[in-house]
């Protein structure tokens, strides 16, 4: 497309992109828009590359889909964390399971997809916020669409209330905090905050340590907002392994109750995002221990236990993670309810996977890996002879890698689960269940 900058062209949106994006087509070109819909007829603008294909705008709306809905928050199309509530109800449960099933193709893959279970608005138990402190200003909320602003959020429909309600209180303490004064240039920060069953469990992200005083500030906003717990940690280490944080007011342990048993978290914790999304997860996980034979079973990548707790009220369970205090709150909380047919172990098993001979002496192994996924163990499990697998995956992409590797080594696909907890984006989790040949 010669001089495709700022060129407008009259485009018909025919399906919708794993980021969200609505796609149309113009010339052999693949054009991307944002915020639209199957069915919609738009002036694009054309704003650059993207790929092998062109990102746009929607300068027009030509024809609006029949099945479109008006969307629920006001920061919609400004704050990056959604991109889909434009989208009416069947469509929606439709495009989220169709992104699943198009992933498994790309693989080559076929198995039965059952339908979406989505979890409800305010349900978002899980969120980190981005800050920004300037001289003049301070800004909580979420990135913007492909951009490093943030969006000042003052809503959420997504998130849990009382996560919500906070953010007034977060933006009122940092301005207060010495170490986010701004010098020559703003300061950034993070602020991610926990709904647990005992309170919210608040994390800030700060440039340095505070000082005595910041530290009497931090414990004067958990009193002010009742508050389980505030801690701080340091930037860096990525959103897999965040440095570790250090708690500064204690004022009640939070804890999730998993599988029956109450779990004292560790800071800024992996967690499910949403209660409904764990359960969906949890009831996926007993059907594939329902249909696997009696013995052991390996939770690979378990966390503090959402599934191994779950799978240890009727067998023995080995639960494995690379997260320390992960483990140690898992470990801890099994000990408290005398579950002494579950074992915690840490292993990184992005470096040392399980084998396949280490393998072979469990039932049933299920695995939630980070988004990247979990090639090499997925390699020992295909070369094992464990006779029922359950993965679990937040990115669609990464499970069909995985699953392709299972059933290049003799696994059959039997059916896949999607798990929608991250309500109007285009991420999607899904349990799938094989089975050894």
């Amino acid at each position: 497309m010669a001089d495709a900058l700022n060129k407008e062209i009259d485009l018909a949106i025919e399906e919708l992109g794993a980021r969200g994006d609505g796609i149309g087509r113009a010339g052999g070109d693949t054009i991307y828009v944002p915020y639209t819909a199957p069915g919609d007829r738009v002036r694009a603008r054309i704003e650059g590359r993207r790929g092998d294909g062109y990102a746009a705008v929607a300068a027009e709306f030509l024809r609006r889909a029949p099945d479109r809905s008006e969307p629920t928050c006001a920061h919609f199309g400004a704050c990056g964390g959604c991109a889909w509530q434009h989208l009416g109800e069947k469509t929606y449960a439709r495009l989220k399971r169709d992104l699943l099933i198009a992933a498994l193709e790309r693989q080559g893959l076929k198995a039965e997809v059952e339908e979406t279970r989505i979890s409800p608005p305010g349900s978002r138990r899980r969120v980190r916020f981005a800050g920004l402190r300037t001289a003049k200003t301070t800004v909580v909320g979420l990135h913007a669409r492909a951009a490093h602003d943030i969006a000042d959020l003052v809503e959420c429909p997504v998130s849990a209330p009382g996560i919500v309600a906070l953010l007034p209180r977060c933006r009122e303490t940092a301005e207060a905090l010495a170490v986010l004064s701004p010098a020559r240039k703003p300061v950034e920060f993070a602020v991610a905050i926990t709904a647990s069953d005992t309170g919210l469990d608040v994390t800030w992200t700060l440039p340095r340590a505070p000082d005595l005083a910041d530290r009497q500030r931090l414990v004067r906003f958990a009193e002010a907002n009742d508050l389980a717990r505030v801690s701080w940690r340091p930037p860096g280490g990525g959103e897999e392994s965040p440095p570790v944080a250090e708690p500064v007011a204690l004022r009640r342990k939070p804890v999730v109750t998993l599988g029956g048993v109450d779990v004292e978290i560790p800071p800024d914790t992996f967690l499910q995002a949403t209660l409904a999304g764990q359960q969906a997860i949890q009831r996926a996980g007993a059907q594939a221990a329902a249909s696997s034979p009696k013995g052991r079973a390996a939770d690979l990548y378990a966390g503090c236990g959402t599934l191994s707790l779950d799978l240890a009220r009727g067998r023995a369970v080995l639960a494995v993670d690379g997260d320390a205090a992960a483990i140690a709150a898992l470990d801890a909380a099994a000990r408290r309810a005398t579950l002494n047919n579950l074992k915690a172990e840490r292993r990184d098993l992005a470096r040392r996977p399980f084998t396949a001979e280490e393998l072979n002496a469990f039932a049933l192994a299920v695995f939630d890996p980070p988004r990247a996924g979990a090639s090499a163990q997925a390699e020992a499990i295909a070369r094992s002879k464990v006779p029922v697998v359950a993965a679990v995956s937040c990115d669609p992409a990464t499970l069909a890698r995985d699953l392709r590797t299972l059933t290049d080594g003799g696994y059959a696909l039997e059916r896949v689960t999607p798990i929608d907890q991250f309500l109007w984006s285009p991420r999607i989790e899904a349990v799938a269940v094989l089975r050894r040949r």
